[in-house]
């Protein structure tokens, strides 16, 4: 199997290319994150601010795709900024001109029609405010902003198109309307012509 056609394998790297033409790594941290973070997650990430998360939360497949599947993959920014002086500067910015609303338009400005080479194109959907439950630190904001990526995937870019990767058919019969009822599976190989 060939997995270097794989979108989210693909759009991870350009993703965090195209964030760090305006967030530095000497500034800022940027790595992947789960969409949901447990509180201990939380607590490690904030000891990085100037953070930014990069969190894969689902996949919208075109219900017009056919063997291509086409649709977006749904991603999420989490932006987490610590002030460094007044509680004021974790909006406006501290002495390095830095602030979660800086963070937030510079990331929205970046990411909106933004081109992930060989896969397809961002959209910005949505951009809000957020707090982590059973967190309290004055000093720290966060924000996310959600985004999409256009792409296509096919068992052809897997490279899985040889006869040695499809020698059965995986089959699970429904035997009655019930959902619950049991179900039978069968493993039918596909017939060869003899030379």
């Amino acid at each position: 199997m060939e997995l270097a056609r794989a979108p989210i394998r693909n759009m991870e790297p350009a993703i965090i290319d195209r964030l760090r033409l305006a967030f530095p790594a000497k500034t800022f941290t940027i790595e992947r994150v789960p969409q949901t973070m447990t509180i201990k997650e939380f607590e490690r990430i904030t000891k990085f601010s100037p953070f930014i998360g990069l969190a894969w939360t689902g996949m919208r497949p075109d219900t017009a795709s056919g063997r291509i599947l086409k649709g977006k993959m749904l991603w999420r920014l989490i932006i987490v900024y610590k002030a460094s002086s007044t509680l004021e500067a974790r909006f406006k910015g501290d002495t390095r001109g830095l602030g979660l609303d800086a963070m937030i338009d510079v990331s929205v400005a970046l990411l909106q029609g933004a081109e992930i080479p060989g896969v397809g194109y961002a959209s910005v959907t949505l951009a809000n405010s957020i707090i982590a439950d059973g967190w309290s630190d004055d000093d720290i904001v966060i924000a996310q902003v959600d985004f999409d990526v256009t792409f296509s995937a096919s068992v052809a870019g897997l490279e899985l198109k040889t006869l040695e990767d499809f020698l059965a058919f995986g089959i699970t019969w429904a035997v009655s309307d019930d959902p619950d009822s049991d179900t039978v599976t069968e493993t039918i190989p596909v017939p060869t012509t003899e030379e």
